[in-house]
Order: structure tokens, then C-alpha cells, then sequence
């Protein structure tokens, strides 16, 4: 897989790379398989983020590779990780989780706007999210809306639920509040690219985003996150962040080489 120095240029900019055809068109069938398998066998981290009653099922799982044979294949075997170093610049890449989001059609509730980083127990600036998409999807279905360069502002946002329950330790986090995007960011600054299965998006860890509900009759949304990390990335437990599995046995400043966080990719 080769990625243009015009793709990473975009990247670098905006935060966020759409990339058609870099993945093996296999992981679309596999993954579809393996996500209704897991929908039915969720983990002990597992959510239902919809909760309006008119709503539909918005599913979400993570560190499923962990324990599913079908997603540790893909976290070790697909073009992923290896796509992640060559946007990054990294010698080595870390898998740090998974995480699948699925909306079903009429599931009407939104993903809030939020960043990445704020959440998470690490520290660096090499850190993205591959986004691979196992259905067509478009910002009516409820594809990813991005707010141009805002990872490059040097601004981080407190935590949210995306089911809007409580979470009130994400205010030991010490940061302010995410402003009203949608009446704030003038349109030509939020991004939502269009999807065909097998596609994917790149979005780096502070890049502010979110997604519309799925007001489609007939499309799934299902979408598969690997988060990987590179070689400046540290391990950070620090208050206002989420829970992860489990204690990955490394100290706060380490590297995060661990049966946990593992090296997947190397140069």
C-alpha cells in the first residue's frame, strides 16, 4: 500500500483522509460475518448507545480482538497496520483497541462531536483511527462529519457519553467544554465523505467529529475502528479518561508494548 504525498499532505491539513481500495476486498465479507457474529456474542464492554424509544439499535463493542478470533485476524493480517505506519511516518505501530459502531436503519441517535484523544489513557501525537466501512454510507446514513484542521488548534475537549448517561469523571478531565459545532463551524469547514464498502476514513486522535443518526430505510452503518499508535505514543492513566479491558502492566511515560497494546507492525 503506497499513500501519496498528496494524501498525506491532506491528512496533515485536515485531519482526516478518505482512502479507496487500499484494503483487500475480502475484509468486506469477513468483517460483515464477523460483526453480526459479535452483535449476537457482544463483550463485557459492549453498549447499546440508543436510547430514544423511537430509535433503532446503535451498537457498539470494543478490544473485541481480544477475544475474537475473526477481528484478531484483522487486526494482524489486514493492510491496516501497515496503512497507519505510512500515513504516520512511525517505525513501529501499536494496536492500542477495537471498536465497532453499528446504526441500524432509523436508528435516529446522533454520535455527539467530540475528539478522540481527550478519552483515551495515552499521550503523543501519533495516534489514528481507521474507520472501515462494510456498507455504502453517506452523511444521511449516518457517515462520519469531520470539522476541517481542528486537531492542529492545540484545543482539547472534555469527554462525552454517546449515550448520554452520566460519566461524571470525565470532568476530572479539566477541560472545557465542546463548543456548538453545527451553529458555530461554518459549512465549508465540516467534511463528510461518502463511503463505499471496502473504503476507509483516517482521522487523527484530535480531530474533532460525529455523526448524524441513520435516517436511511434500508442501509446498515456498520463501521470497524482500529485505533493504532506510533513511536512517540506513551501510556497515560490519567483522571477523566475511559475505562479500558484491563490493567495493561506498564507504568504512566511508558511505551505501550504490552499483551494489551501490542506491536503489530514493525519496520
Amino acid at each position: 500500500m503506497r499513500i501519496t504525498k498528496e494524501e498525506k499532505e491532506i491528512y496533515r491539513r485536515d485531519g482526516v483522509i478518505k482512502l479507496s481500495g487500499a484494503f483487500d476486498p475480502k475484509w468486506v465479507e469477513f468483517l460483515r460475518k464477523a460483526t453480526d457474529d459479535n452483535m449476537k456474542n457482544p463483550g463485557e464492554m459492549a453498549e447499546e448507545y440508543a436510547k430514544a424509544e423511537n430509535s433503532t439499535r446503535f451498537f457498539g463493542d470494543q478490544f473485541i480482538w481480544t477475544r475474537n478470533e475473526d477481528f484478531r485476524k484483522f487486526v494482524f493480517e489486514s493492510e491496516a497496520a501497515e496503512i497507519a505506519a505510512e500515513l504516520m511516518g512511525s517505525s513501529k505501530i501499536n494496536m492500542f483497541f477495537d471498536h465497532l459502531l453499528v446504526k441500524e436503519p432509523g436508528s435516529v441517535e446522533a454520535t455527539p462531536w467530540h475528539q478522540d484523544g481527550p478519552y483515551w489513557k495515552i499521550k503523543g501525537e501519533q495516534i489514528c483511527s481507521i474507520w472501515f466501512a462494510m456498507d455504502e454510507v453517506t452523511e444521511e446514513s449516518g457517515g462520519v462529519r469531520y470539522v476541517k484542521g481542528s486537531h492542529n488548534t492545540g484545543i482539547r475537549y472534555r469527554p462525552q457519553s454517546f449515550s448520554g448517561s452520566g460519566h461524571a469523571e470525565y470532568d476530572e478531565a479539566g477541560l472545557e467544554t465542546m463548543p456548538d459545532i453545527d451553529a458555530t463551524v461554518p459549512d465549508d469547514q465540516i467534511i463528510c465523505y461518502d463511503l463505499l464498502p471496502g473504503d476507509c476514513l483516517i482521522h487523527h486522535a484530535n480531530t474533532i467529529h460525529g455523526a448524524k443518526g441513520n435516517k436511511s430505510s434500508g442501509l446498515r452503518r456498520r463501521g470497524y475502528a482500529t485505533r493504532w499508535t506510533g513511536d512517540d505514543v506513551v501510556y497515560d492513566p490519567r483522571k477523566g479518561t475511559t475505562d479500558i479491558l484491563r490493567d495493561p502492566g506498564i507504568k504512566q511515560g511508558d511505551p505501550l508494548d504490552s499483551d494489551l497494546f501490542p506491536v503489530v507492525w514493525k519496520k
